[in-house]
């Protein structure tokens, strides 16, 4: 198992969260993903400041299994909740595509700490193919 370090898409580097008390914050974090990613790496990406409550995950994927038959699937969550956002088994990496949050709970989900949103291979690729994986998280202190 790997973990890949996703980095914010404006300034190419991991970053603390960020707050702005009266609105809605969006970031939005990528990783070139190589055809080595693997069963049960783990993308981190974006910081959920503690505090805030999240308004939406969202995962924008490139193609990452050429295969007629391709396999790849993934989850997203955080760490002792790794599905907590995006249930196991999610597809979209198969062909590429966009998977916006899929599991009860997570518009409003609110944490005493800061949370890292990780994104976890849940089945390898048939065929890896190169590609990259965008993560976005909203949040917002005053919901």
């Amino acid at each position: 198992m790997a973990t890949w370090q996703a980095t914010n898409v404006l300034s190419g580097t991991t970053e603390g969260p960020k707050l702005n008390a009266i609105g809605t914050t969006s970031e939005i974090w990528s990783m070139a993903l190589t055809t080595a990613l693997a069963n049960a790496d783990i993308i981190s990406g974006p910081v959920i400041p503690a505090g805030t409550y999240l308004e939406s995950i969202t995962v924008d994927v490139d193609e990452l299994d050429s295969n007629g038959s391709p396999l790849i699937t993934f989850k997203a969550g955080y760490a002792g909740a790794t599905a907590a956002f995006i249930a196991t088994g999610n597809t979209t990496a198969q062909a590429g595509g966009i998977q916006g949050a899929n599991v009860a709970g997570t518009i409003g989900f609110t944490s005493t700490t800061n949370t890292t949103v990780l994104v976890t291979i849940t089945a390898a690729a048939a065929t890896a193919k190169a590609g990259t994986m965008r993560i976005k998280a909203s949040y917002t202190a005053s919901p």
